[in-house]
Parts: structure tokens; sequence; C-alpha cells
């Protein structure tokens, strides 16, 4: 291995080092943020916004590094992968924003708490959506095809539980009752989730990407489109 070949591989592994800790910043910072929600947990909002800045710092921090190692290199393969790379920070980058916005909800003046039903619908579509948010940034960590095909497994419960909760908040009961803002709340954290739900299957494309390309194998992902309907 030359020293231009050895000095690309050690830039791309302090990489994949930012990646992984920025990965799991999103991971701790999604589940702080449902569980604010769900208990209605002030504290536990506040320390899922304040990580919004950190999730910001090392997107910089790649993306500035990425930008480096494209500076020096030119082999195709290696631009490939520094791409593939930007464009999974900014998934991940995008995942914080939205877990910012869940917990967000949590500090907004309300008269009114969302039920308990409304609550028990949220749980159901966060679910499938963690096991997304897991699957994919392993995925994208380890250079794991079998997992980053497994995150699409859950996109139909995903869009079932979106559609139950527009569905649900539509109803002119809940608008009689005074439950205005508390549905629009509950919308909000819907959309933030689903959106979530997109940025994974982005992260398990890349992670496809960046096994094949890194192995030599073809450069198609076989994945299904973006949106999850």
């Amino acid at each position: 291995m030359s020293d231009q070949q050895q000095g690309f591989k050690n830039e791309m592994q302090q990489a994949r080092h930012r990646l992984q800790a920025v990965s799991s910043l999103a991971l701790q910072q999604f589940e702080q943020a449902m569980r604010a929600y769900q208990t209605w947990d002030s504290r536990l909002a506040q320390q899922a916004l304040s990580q919004l800045q950190k999730a910001h710092d090392f997107e910089q921090a790649l993306d500035d590094h990425c930008l480096d190692i494209l500076s020096h290199t030119s082999k195709d393969t290696d631009l490939r992968l520094i791409l593939a790379l930007l464009k999974a920070i900014t998934d991940i980058e995008q995942i914080c924003i939205q877990n910012s916005q869940i917990a967000q909800q949590v500090l907004v003046p309300a008269a009114t708490l969302p039920t308990i039903k409304q609550l028990q619908a949220i749980s159901a579509l966060a679910e499938p959506v963690a096991k997304m948010l897991k699957l994919s940034l392993a995925a994208l960590q380890q250079y794991n095809i079998s997992q980053a095909e497994q995150v699409h497994r859950y996109a139909a419960s995903v869009n079932s539980c979106y559609g139950a909760i527009l569905r649900s908040n539509l109803t002119t009961g809940d608008l009689e009752s005074g439950q205005l803002e508390v549905a629009l709340s509950i919308n909000w954290v819907a959309r933030a989730l689903e959106r979530i739900a997109e940025h994974c299957i982005n992260l398990a494309k890349q992670a496809v990407f960046l096994t094949r390309v890194s192995s030599g194998q073809s450069l198609r992902v076989e994945l299904q489109p973006r949106r999850l309907r």
C-alpha cells in the first residue's frame, strides 16, 4: 500500500469515528425526545434540545474533514466514498433537527395535555421508527448490508401508524372537545417521526453504497425509493 493510499485510509477512519459519534448522539437525542414527550418531562426536553448544537458541530467538523480529503484525492472510488459520507451526515443532522421538534412540543405552553390514547398512538409510531433508526445507524457504522436491508421492512408500519394519527386528529369530536392544540401538537410529532423514518431510508441506502464501494462491488444500490409512500 502506497503512502497516499495509507493516508486516505487513515483519513477515512477518522471520518468514520466522527460519524459514529454523531450517530450515537442522534440516537440518544431521539430517545430523550420521545421519553420527554411521552412523560411530558420538560427537563428531558431541554436536554434533547441542547444536543442539537452538538450535532451541528459534529456535522460541520465532518463536513470540513471530508472537504479536506477531497482536496487531495482524485480517485473515483475515494470520491464516491467521501460524497456518500457527506450525504449521510446531512441526513443524521436532519434527524437531530426532527428530534428537537419533538422535544420542543413539550415546552410549548398548553392548556390541555395529550390523552393516554394519543400518547399510545405516538408510541406505536415511534416503535418502528426507533428500529429503523437503530438499524440504519448500525448499518452505516458497520458497513452492514443485511442491517440496511432490514430498515425498509418497517416502512409499512410507519405509514399505517402515521395515517391513523392524522385520521384520528381530523375527527369532529376532537375539535369540538377543545383538543385542537393537542391535535396539532400530536400531528407535529407524528410528522417529525415520519421524516426521521425517511432519513433512515436514506442512511440505509448510503450504508449499502459505502459497503459495496469499499469492497469493490457494484455501485448500484437496489433499495426502495426515498419517500415512504
